[in-house]
């Protein structure tokens, strides 16, 4: 057998099929199959293994893969379990018994089943695939072809909620702010300290009661004990995976699976242009000819990473010697220096368990150096996990007013312009996350204003037109519906309802790239999609305004005038300030002027 097991055998590893670094056991236990008909359903699961499923035969072989990956394997050993004990319940003995009527039963059975769409699919798909083996099995293991690839699965369980949304729950901006500071002040100690934590760790052989503070100079670790050594070191190591994960947009098992000498500065002209390409291994799209490839492959674009994402690799490098920068050892809350150090990749829950560590420890360092106010505040939904990284870097770039600009001077870039390369990584890693967190934030922005508009009709600025066009459209066509990925495209694609607007913003810019004042210096080749709100005009043609603008312009008007106001402000600023406090009245007038519209 594949992976060491025997056939004979009624446990089957295929833990060493998947080199994955998140995983860790992956077993098909044949005891949870009835006994008359496990010889035949070991039989399949050795094709499955061995062989392509051939595809030929359904009306959509390319939603389906010839040959499934390890994990992906006890999935369908999951799903097919339910219909195999509705078998045996049934006196059914052999596969090759089952008629047209049981598999009309069996479906209503699914189809009433307390699951969702999805996982009745599976189990309807398991039977399928199952069917597609047939002509490899022996006649006992032969099951007939199911009704349903003959009619189509959504006759019984209804149209497909699948999406490739990342639906993990944003974190809040606040945790996240607060989390990353602290990984750059763990990573900006690490020289301080990474010779006290190197594996395996001198100080900690000897009796840890009553040992001496190890004194380091660094400001955020202060004084460390050899007690304290293992938990620092998991802390920074923490630290290093957040960093790296976050500020690279890696999924978990691509950061996981980082080696050391992956990341190389990258160079301008023959001089280091400031930015690190990090090359490693993806899994998810590993896939040639309609087979899944277990080991990941190595990407063809590398990764774009900036100055602290490589500050944490090298910290990495410096902390042990394995090839793998993040081993399961790291993440341990105690080493022995008498144990053997575990070279591979830690598990989720273990990840999960070492970010909560790093949390309590940031905060009581909060306290310690008596800044309360710098604790990480717990996140509304929830524990932090690798997951929930990408999912925050997206929503942050789209949903923040200014997002893109704040992101970047969080990223340590020093430009406006440098953010814009952002949409260049949606080829490099963040392609299925950045087009729907797009869609979403548009989506969200004009049910918003048609909202508002209900009971604040007016409108003005020179995109008055457009704005309300945007809104009506996106109410016909969109609004009370879950985007599905090509409702998502279709909104993407239209460019009449690129609309971009955040809470306490001025404007609303209804972005049309010809007309944008703040693109005027692209080339016709480098149109932008997307306004830089850092270079906005009041003269722009792609302004409009509501009663909710005009409200934030009322509110900078009182700050001006207030600060006119005082005796201090000096003669050289109050010109400046009267001139601001001018444009904005005229801006207030102009909306007051301006006729409601239809609600």
């Amino acid at each position: 057998m594949p992976g060491g097991a025997r056939f004979e055998d009624d446990t089957w590893d295929l833990s060493p099929l998947c080199p994955r670094p998140t995983t860790r056991w992956i077993v098909l236990h044949f005891t949870h199959v009835p006994a008359v008909l496990r010889p035949d359903i070991k039989h399949f699961f050795h094709l499955l293994l061995t062989i392509d499923t051939p595809l030929e035969q359904l009306d959509r072989p390319a939603s389906a893969r010839k040959r499934l990956s390890p994990s992906t394997l006890t999935t369908l050993f999951q799903d097919l379990r339910p219909f195999l004990s509705w078998l045996e319940a049934r006196g059914t003995r052999t596969l090759d018994e089952v008629t047209e009527q049981d598999l009309y039963e069996y479906a209503e059975q699914v189809a009433s089943a307390p699951v969702g769409q999805n996982p009745k699919s599976r189990r309807l798909f398991a039977l399928s695939r199952l069917w597609l083996m047939a002509p490899y099995l022996r006649r006992s293991g032969r099951l007939r072809q199911p009704f349903w690839e003959r009619e189509g699965i959504e006759q019984i369980v209804g149209k497909s909620e699948w999406t490739a949304e990342n639906k993990s729950a944003p974190i809040h901006p606040v945790t996240m702010s607060a989390v990353l500071v602290w990984c750059l002040r763990l990573i900006e100690d690490a020289p301080h300290v990474v010779s006290l934590l190197r594996t395996p760790n001198p100080a900690a052989t000897g009796p840890l009661g009553g040992a001496a503070p190890i004194p380091t100079v660094g400001t955020w670790t202060g004084e460390v004990t050899p007690r304290q050594v293992d938990p620092l070191r998991r802390s920074l190591t923490t630290a290093c995976l957040i960093t790296i994960a976050y500020l690279a947009g890696m999924r978990a098992d691509e950061v996981l699976g980082l080696r050391r000498g992956c990341c190389t500065p990258t160079m301008d002209g023959g001089r280091p242009s400031g930015a690190y390409a990090i090359r490693g291994r993806t899994y998810k799209s590993a896939v040639a000819d309609g087979r899944s490839i277990p080991a990941g492959v190595e990407r063809d674009v590398p990764w774009a990473a900036i100055k602290p994402v490589a500050d944490a690799i090298a910290v990495m490098e410096a902390l042990h010697t394995e090839d793998l920068l993040f081993t399961d050892s790291l993440f341990k809350a105690r080493l022995k220096p008498t144990v053997v150090l575990d070279a591979g990749a830690p598990s989720s829950s273990r990840v999960r368990a070492s970010i909560e560590h790093l949390i309590a420890w940031c905060n009581r360092r909060a306290v310690e150096l008596n800044r309360p106010g710098e604790a990480i505040p717990a996140d509304p939904d929830g524990n932090i996990s690798l997951r929930r990284l990408r999912r925050t870097l997206a929503w942050f770039i789209y949903r923040r007013p200014r997002g893109r600009v704040a992101l970047g001077v969080q990223y340590g870039h020093l430009h406006a312009a440098t953010t814009d390369g952002y949409g260049g990584r949606v080829s490099a890693g963040l392609r299925d996350l950045f087009p729907m967190e797009e869609a979403f934030a548009i989506s969200d922005t004009l049910h918003r204003a048609a909202d508002h508009l209900q009971a604040h009709p007016t409108v003005s600025g020179p995109a008055a037109g457009r704005y309300r066009a945007a809104v009506t459209e996106y109410q016909h066509r969109y609004q009370g519906l879950s985007l599905t990925p090509k409702q998502t495209a279709a909104l993407l694609a239209n460019p009449d309802l690129r609309v971009h607007d955040a809470a306490g913003q001025t404007l609303a810019c209804c972005f049309d790239a010809r007309k944008a004042l703040c693109r005027k210096g692209n080339s016709p080749t480098t149109a932008s999609t997307t306004p830089d709100l850092t270079a906005c005009e009041d003269r722009c043609a792609n302004i409009a305004r509501t009663d909710r603008h005009i409200a934030a312009v009322e509110a900078d008007l009182a700050a001006l005038q207030a600060e006119l106001a005082a005796p201090l402000t000096p003669a050289p600023l109050r010109h400046r300030i009267e001139l601001q406090i001018s444009r904005r009245e005229a801006i207030i007038q102009a909306h007051h002027d301006t006729p409601a519209g239809p609600p």
